[in-house]
């Protein structure tokens, strides 16, 4: 059976072209497509198309079968941490699935950037989120059951939130039922009741959220449920982790499912009380926006009738609203910790504000972060920081180095990859990635793998090298 991939330019439909192949593995591949619409302006979504030449499952038959499932599930589901179905179809005896397009990156993408642990207040922010979704999922009439969260399929968007991608082994819960039809899932972070233990309910998805939160606050991923060795605890691999958000993970995932939080809700409570006030209060109100849209988008669409393969798009069949990108408001959390610094004094003030409310002198409209070289004297020289993820040290390393320094660094004090910027809702943080030597901000060393926010004046040394940390 023809296997190729869809080339550049394929048309589908007479609507859809082919820009690009955004991702390919397992059971399918997802392009980006530009469908033209009549008033000339183009409309961007992601097609995924299953592979014909799939092995995921034992035939193409049962890939097929799963294909059509997500397809079941999602064009029912409206919910804002949830891409929009507008089509489903048939060509060439190929499958397609037509979808809003997520513009962001996977968690799974986000770690091997930064190839240390997450920062966990955002860790924390990411999953109410997906608290949020999974309340939303396991309260349907027909009960969903994603089954298979994990790095890879959470994704993050521009405005910090998340996403659920792929659910090609999410299944409606069916009560009475002793175990699930077919066991699956992602070995590191499924539940031990989804190796054909017992029939998977809410509580799944609610280990793997724990083992997700695990992997990505650890930069480990954890065990495998069925295998018999004793899993370390995530303080062990990141020191730095609240006692708090440990017990949410061990909680999480408790081998017996009910030693686990019962709901997400009840994980929500859990994750909110490890938050500090200020940020628990964003988060707080983002889950009530997030369940107010919900509750709207439930009443203005109408209830869906069952998919089936057709030559006719969802959308053209049901009056449901598709859109080409997020529709969710921007992130409370995203606006609120917008934060100008004063070049007087260094203190931190609100968005928007004119005058810093620590000493009084007028704060720029706009402000660009800068790393300032002051040793060795007398070089005059800085490095703007425009990308979010910049990696400090000299070539040669397993990554490649954003800001190399070896020219100033002759006698390799600084390692290959010695530390990461990260700027994150306009807030910038420094972690040291296990350097030979380690990094001293004003003096005092950081703890490798770390992250420690940079705020103006702030002296980072590195080696013989020392740069100030300026906003301007």
């Amino acid at each position: 059976m023809d296997s190729e991939r869809l080339a550049t330019g394929t048309l589908l439909k007479d609507r859809y072209r082919v820009v690009r192949l955004v991702a390919g593995g397992g059971m399918a591949w997802v392009y980006q497509v530009e469908e033209a619409q009549a008033d000339g302006t183009r409309t961007t979504w992601a097609l995924k198309e299953l592979r014909s030449d799939s092995q995921s499952t034992a035939t193409l038959a049962e890939a097929r079968r799963l294909f059509e499932q997500e397809a079941e599930i999602l064009v029912r589901l409206n919910h804002p941490n949830l891409p929009k179905v507008v089509a489903f179809f048939e060509q060439n005896s190929r499958s397609y699935l037509v979808m809003e397009f997520i513009h962001g990156e996977s968690l799974a993408r986000r770690l091997d950037e930064a190839n240390a642990p997450l920062l966990e207040q955002q860790v924390l922010y990411w999953a109410v989120q997906i608290c949020d979704v999974f309340e939303y999922l396991h309260a349907r009439p027909r009960p969903v059951i994603f089954r298979d969260l994990k790095p890879s399929n959470v994704m993050v968007t521009p405005e910090n939130n998340v996403k659920l991608i792929d659910f090609g082994i999410a299944r409606t819960y069916k009560a009475g039922q002793e175990r699930d039809t077919v066991s699956m899932g992602s070995e590191n972070y499924a539940a031990p009741e989804q190796w054909g233990k017992a029939q998977t309910d809410a509580r799944a998805d609610i280990y793997g959220l724990g083992a997700t939160m695990y992997h990505i606050l650890t930069n480990v991923p954890p065990i495998p449920a069925f295998v018999p060795t004793q899993r370390l605890p995530a303080q062990h691999y990141n020191p730095g982790l609240t006692d708090a958000t440990a017990a949410v993970i061990d909680k999480a995932m408790a081998e017996d499912r009910a030693s686990r939080y019962q709901s997400a809700a009840d994980m929500r409570g859990a994750l909110f009380d490890c938050l500090p006030a200020r940020a628990r209060r964003r988060a707080q109100e983002r889950s009530r926006q997030s369940a107010a849209a919900a509750q709207s988008r439930r009443v203005a669409t109408p209830a869906a009738s069952p998919i089936t393969v057709t030559t006719q798009p969802v959308a053209e069949r049901e009056p449901t609203e598709a859109v080409s990108t997020p529709t969710t408001p921007r992130s409370p959390l995203a606006e609120s910790a917008r934060a100008m610094w004063c070049a007087a004094c260094g203190a931190e003030n609100r968005a928007g504000a004119r005058f810093c409310r620590n000493c009084g002198a007028d704060l720029p409209t706009s402000q660009q972060a800068v790393l300032k070289i002051v040793e060795p004297a007398p070089v005059h020289w800085e490095y703007p920081i425009r990308k979010r993820l910049t990696l400090i040290g000299r070539r040669g390393g397993a990554m490649p180095v954003d800001l190399d320094v070896g020219y100033y660094d002759p006698q390799g004090y600084v390692s290959r990859n010695h530390a990461r910027i990260t700027m994150m809702s306009d807030r910038y943080h420094i972690i040291d990635l296990e350097s030979s030597n380690g990094t001293q901000i004003n003096g005092k060393p950081l703890v490798p793998r770390q992250a420690r926010i940079l705020r103006p004046g702030d002296r980072v040394q590195m080696g013989q090298i020392t740069f100030c940390f300026l906003m301007r």
